[in-house]
């Protein structure tokens, strides 16, 4: 659960156009909103809603879906005729479950289901205030796409054709749950199902959605060059639009990274590809990116935005960090990704991870924490891979117990033999 003092300081400045039909559930969550935001605005109904935002521009929309009058995807609609790039948030109830495919096609921020659950709403609030903050800062940001994405692979095309097939499944499902499962068979399908075959590395993973599908990624194949890639990545948010566009980071990153090209290219290539994607639907991707070079004993890494690696040194017996010194991926055209180069040893190991492991919260509001993590893995420093992800794994089950998850979770530990 993100602290309340936290979401003030972020929403400071920030102005939210709140559109609900029902007076006593507006007035109810209008009175939540008005501890986080100074200025809260709020509607009975769509028609009202954009009336209102033609005379005030609103950094954040929230708004119910089923409404008289105009429904809230109707005035969404006409909402990012005047501004795409508006920020919005869809509150349900399950009965309007039709609607969500159509929302995702809006390119919506984020979905919370009726009644809402406080710790989600405000985990979906952080995010986007987060995200808007770093675009006010960046008044910068580019606006014009590259001839790369015309370049994109037939492979990318396929994968997007099956994503559009099962969002069309979607549109005629009865219940989202039985539709989710089959996006969801649809990720795994993406996730490798074993490593290149090598002498030197040992591999164990942890992969988990917080809904049926999530934003994280990671993957293993060969380069051109002989090296092995080793990927692991954020899309920041969860659930279906997240997952569409990690689908499409994937293959982007098989499509670019087996390339002869030079490792730095490569990334910086994959960075303007994803800002191509970004604009149109407002995300960004944390990323480290690894070479593993078995000849050599050496890897060659590049980190974007995302956690540092803790990696175990075998000969001084000790746990270092690789840091992340670029920034995230779908930020700006033409930045550039600095390549770092590491010798290893025999029993030297790293373990990569996203953020849902180290925020993960149990009932008590406490977090998980990276010293938790780095506790548990200098206890199990001489066993296998497997075995240290159990440990871990086991960590985290045993710190949150039934508390349910509100992230991704992606555990890839590499042991070198």
């Amino acid at each position: 659960m993100q602290d309340l003092n936290k979401l003030r300081e972020l929403a400071n400045d920030i102005t939210v156009l709140y559109v609900e039909d029902n007076d006593l559930a507006r007035e109810k969550t209008c009175e939540l909103f008005k501890r986080i935001f100074k200025e809260v605005y709020t509607a009975s109904n769509g028609q009202d809603g954009l009336a209102l935002y033609m005379k005030h521009k609103f950094d954040l929309v929230i708004t119910d879906i089923v409404m008289a009058k105009l429904n809230g995807l109707e005035m969404i609609i006409s909402i990012k005729q005047v501004y795409k790039s508006q920020r919005v948030i869809f509150l349900s109830s399950y009965s309007d479950i039709n609607f969500l495919t159509q929302a995702i096609e809006l390119g919506v921020d984020g979905f919370i289901f009726k009644p809402i659950d406080r710790d989600k709403l405000f985990d979906v609030l952080h995010k986007i205030l987060m995200q808007i903050k770093y675009t006010r800062e960046n008044k910068q940001y580019k606006t014009n796409l590259e001839d790369l994405v015309n370049q994109r692979t037939k492979q990318l095309k396929e994968k997007n054709i099956i994503l559009l097939k099962t969002l069309e499944e979607v549109k005629k499902a009865n219940y989202l749950k039985e539709e989710m499962k089959i996006a969801q068979s649809v990720q795994q399908n993406f996730l490798p199902k074993e490593i290149p075959n090598n002498n030197k590395m040992e591999v164990a993973t942890h992969f988990e959605a917080a809904q049926f599908v999530g934003g994280d990624y990671y993957d293993f194949f060969f380069s051109s060059d002989g090296a092995i890639n080793i990927v692991i990545a954020d899309v920041s948010g969860h659930g279906l639009g997240p997952a569409i566009n990690m689908s499409s980071f994937r293959g982007i990153c098989r499509a670019v990274l087996s390339t002869s090209s030079y490792f730095q290219e490569q990334v910086e290539h994959i960075n303007n590809m994803v800002c191509s994607d970004a604009k149109n639907n407002s995300f960004f991707i944390t990323a480290f990116f690894i070479k593993f070079y078995e000849k050599q004993n050496r890897i060659t890494y590049i980190g974007a935005g995302h956690n540092d690696i803790l990696y175990f040194n075998s000969k001084k017996n000790s746990l270092e960090n690789l840091s992340s010194v670029s920034i995230p991926l779908g930020i700006f055209e033409t930045s550039k990704y600095q390549v770092t180069e590491k010798h290893i040893s025999k029993n030297d190991f790293m373990v990569l991870y996203t953020d849902g492991l180290s925020e993960a919260i149990n009932e008590k509001g406490e977090m998980y924490g990276l010293d938790r993590l780095i506790r548990t893995i200098k206890q199990n420093t001489h066993t296998s891979a497997s075995e240290l992800l159990n440990c871990i794994t086991l960590s985290l089950k045993n710190f949150i117990q039934e508390k349910e998850k509100n992230d991704d979770t992606t555990i890839l530990i590499s042991k070198f033999l």
